[in-house]
């Protein structure tokens, strides 16, 4: 991957490029969707996009019918299922898809600096290779996708470019709020950049330039716009997207960072110590890379278009290890890790010929190796399923709505007896609330949440719990599967901790359903006759402010 120069992309050569990077990024995420789109599934995160898919494929309004991601990549998951179909297979066709896209940009920005053709595939290999969880795959194309857009930028700091980068601002922002900031930020600092390094300023080409760039995130908010002015409650709903963080206080679970001097120790055998160790390094070359890039452009005044890929790259990673910080582990760190990839390879492309590269390449090359394998290759799908092939452990066959996969043994099990239980017990049609992290279960079992809340990890602010209480008690809610679960094995984030009112309702009005299928963990329940009443929730109010959590909706 390392092996790299400066390359002059216009005219043919160009186009030669493009239609290179178009191939190789349409047969590199081919092929391994191909390999891996019938094995495993994540009931969790996996399963909380998969619902959401499915119901906006069915006319459901994302953020507002049910606690979502921004509506961008469900109406992209939705269109797709026009064609597809909404099965787990058609949602997992639509992400590579949009995977597909983001490599192209990723191997058009990397072209920048990567000389020849079985190298820039290589790259695109080890891009590809990086792009985990499969349910986060819109992070790092949205970010290869920035980059390309910064390269551009950089090069030809045209208005048409800044608005171009303003367009992917505002279209980023329709796919996350996070997106949207981080790279208003970035492009923000990047213009502001161009603008010193320039030989001859002129205040008014700074501001026609940043004109131009806040026109295009305005152009690229277009779908946000349509979806506020044509669907009722879809503005509040919006905005009280932004308060429901505003109340918790931060946008995810925090983490100790995981710096290699703290992982070193980690693990119970010499795979799983790489595997931490790797992490580590993960954490501690962002900011090494980032930070330093971006002290040696601004303070040393390096010429911005020679530099392009490596302040691209080091722009826009600066503000996404907030991402990857916010809660420092591998499912953030690698949706995070683009400018990081692309990053080393401007950094080398910018080396003076010589020992310098060299150097610079026999050192870089088996760590990048090093932390594909461990941090990447060994916790796909793929490499999981070959490993056990032969063993107690090998994946079965599962029926997951239609649609065949591969799982383990135990999930294929436990998937199959909660399907039996739900089966034999909960009448067909009746309402079931499944709580609080497998919103999965509810697309495998063919019903629909009776709740807004779908996914119940975050504490009780703003009144979470009255409004499940209120919508159990308006759908006349009977049957719950439940179980206590904790996060981070923090007993402070155990769902009866975090979320108790509705828990006391659960516990008080509800009985265990004897279930042989179901391991203990894990309790159907079934409301009790006489709490059928109209009385329950007042009971549940009146628990509810004895743990101090009450709220209002």
């Amino acid at each position: 991957m390392m092996d790299v120069r400066l390359q002059d992309v216009g005219g043919t050569a160009g186009r030669r490029a493009m239609l290179f990077a178009a191939l190789c990024s349409v047969a590199l995420t081919g092929a391994l969707f191909l390999a891996e789109r019938r094995i495993d599934f994540f009931l969790g995160e996996e399963g909380f996009l998969w619902y959401g898919a499915v119901q906006t494929a069915h006319g459901g309004v994302p953020l507002r019918d049910f606690y979502s991601y921004d509506p961008g990549r469900y109406l992209w998951a939705a269109a797709w299922a026009q064609i597809f179909g909404d099965g787990i297979l058609a949602l997992r066709l639509s992400t590579a898809l949009f995977q597909a896209l983001g490599l192209f940009c990723g191997l058009l920005a990397a072209s920048r600096a990567v000389a020849g053709r079985w190298r820039l595939a290589l790259t695109g290999a080890v891009l590809l290779l990086w792009m985990v969880p499969r349910n986060k795959l819109f992070e790092p194309s949205l970010l290869m996708m920035a980059i390309l857009t910064g390269v551009l930028l950089i090069e030809k700091p045209t208005l048409r470019r800044h608005c171009a980068a303003g367009v992917l601002v505002g279209l980023a922002a329709f796919f996350g709020k996070n997106h949207g900031l981080y790279l208003g930020l970035a492009f923000f600092l990047l213009i502001l950049f161009l603008y010193a390094a320039r030989e001859e300023r002129s205040l008014r080409e700074l501001g026609r330039g940043l004109a131009s760039a806040a026109g295009g995130i305005a152009l690229g908010l277009t779908p946000l716009w349509i979806m506020f002015l044509a669907i009722p409650g879809f503005f509040t709903a919006y905005v009280d997207s932004i308060r429901f963080f505003l109340l918790q206080g931060k946008t995810n679970f925090p983490l100790p960072i995981p710096w290699p001097w703290r992982m070193a120790t980690q693990g119970t055998d010499l795979a799983e110590h790489a595997f931490f160790v790797s992490l580590g390094l993960g954490f501690l070359l962002m900011p090494l890379l980032f930070g330093g890039a971006f002290l040696a452009s601004v303070v040393r005044r390096r010429d911005p278009r020679r530099w392009a890929l490596l302040i691209s790259s080091s722009f826009i990673g600066l503000f996404y290890m907030h991402h990857a910080f916010s809660r420092a582990d591998y499912h953030h760190l690698l949706p995070s890790s683009p400018p990081l990839l692309l990053g080393l390879a401007g950094l080398v492309a910018v080396l003076p010929e010589g020992r310098p590269r060299r150097a610079a390449v026999a050192g870089l090359v088996p760590l990048l190796a090093f932390l594909t394998f461990f941090l990447s290759i060994r916790d796909r799908p793929l490499y999981e399923a070959l490993t056990l092939r032969g063993t107690p452990d090998a994946f079965v066959p599962f029926d997951a709505a239609g649609d065949r996969l591969w799982l383990s043994p135990e999930l294929a099990g436990l998937l199959t007896n909660i399907e039996k239980a739900v089966a034999d017990q909960v009448p067909a049609g009746e309402p079931i609330l499944i709580a609080p992290d497998r919103p999965g279960l509810y697309v495998l079992l063919g019903r629909k949440a009776p709740v807004w809340d779908i996914y119940t990890l975050w504490p009780d602010r703003g009144g979470l719990d009255e409004r499940m209480l209120r919508e159990m008690e308006e759908k006349k809610v009977r049957w719950a599967l439940v179980r206590d679960a904790t996060l981070d094995n923090q007993r402070t984030l155990r769902f009866s901790q975090t979320r108790p009112q509705l828990w006391d309702y659960l516990m008080g009005g509800f009985e265990r359903v004897p279930t042989a299928e179901l391991p203990h963990r894990l309790s159907l329940l079934r409301k009790l006759p006489d709490q059928e009443g109209g009385d329950q929730m007042a009971r549940a109010d009146k628990l509810g402010r004895r743990h101090g959590r009450g709220g209002h909706p």
